[in-house]
């Protein structure tokens, strides 16, 4: 049996993904969690072949930050979920070791498939993320979307700097390596930039 652990901080999202892994055959629902803390738990406390978690927990990416923490392990394998396209997740995903990413909008079937495809050591990424993985622009760092977003929200440098409780030199030096990275030319394209990657909400602003 393939052992399940399903994380998705939305009740219904996860209570259809349980229905259907528990009604699939040569899969076990071991567990759910709805917060990063208990995601946590159940990686560290079950003996999971695979983990089928949400990108997006409560207003951030916090499935990415599980990955990363989790990720290279051997197992559990992880399967990334998401209502958005964005093509920067998908590389996040990609780099950070998930072993495939679907789209909410997938039908269950599509996802019992690709559990038991990474599960087996395979890969269940679309033809088409993986095109979109090659030219993704690379995720700012978690420092660095912090930024963003005080920028987006109108704070300026020094104000920035005391909220976030580091130096006017270290922001400044973050501007300038985003600005660079992404070739934009001033904090307002780097806000849109960020609102159109996804790596920012429009509820931040």
């Amino acid at each position: 049996m393939i052992r399940v652990g399903l994380v998705d901080d939305h009740p219904l999202m996860l209570d259809s993904l349980g229905r259907a892994v528990e009604a699939a055959e040569g899969l076990a629902l071991v567990g759910a969690a709805r917060d990063v803390a208990a995601a946590a738990q159940l990686i560290e406390g079950a003996e999971l072949d695979v983990l089928v978690c949400d990108v997006q927990i409560g207003r951030e990416a916090e499935g990415l930050r599980l990955l990363e923490r989790y990720g290279r392990r051997p197992r559990p394998a992880f399967l990334m979920l998401s209502a958005f396209d964005y093509p920067a997740l998908f590389r996040t995903a990609f780099e950070r070791g998930a072993m495939g990413f679907l789209l909410k909008t997938s039908e269950t079937e599509a996802v019992v498939a690709a559990i038991h495809t990474v599960a087996g050591g395979g890969t269940a990424f679309t033809a088409a993320s993986m095109r979109v993985i090659q030219t993704a622009l690379r995720r700012p760092s978690e420092r660095e979307i912090e930024v963003i977003e005080l920028v987006a929200g109108g704070a300026a440098n020094d104000e920035i700097a005391r909220r976030l409780v580091v130096s006017l030199k270290t922001v400044e030096s973050h501007l300038r390596r985003l600005f660079d990275r992404y070739g934009v030319m001033n904090r307002t394209e780097l806000a849109v930039l960020a609102l159109r990657e996804g790596w920012i909400s429009s509820g931040n602003t």
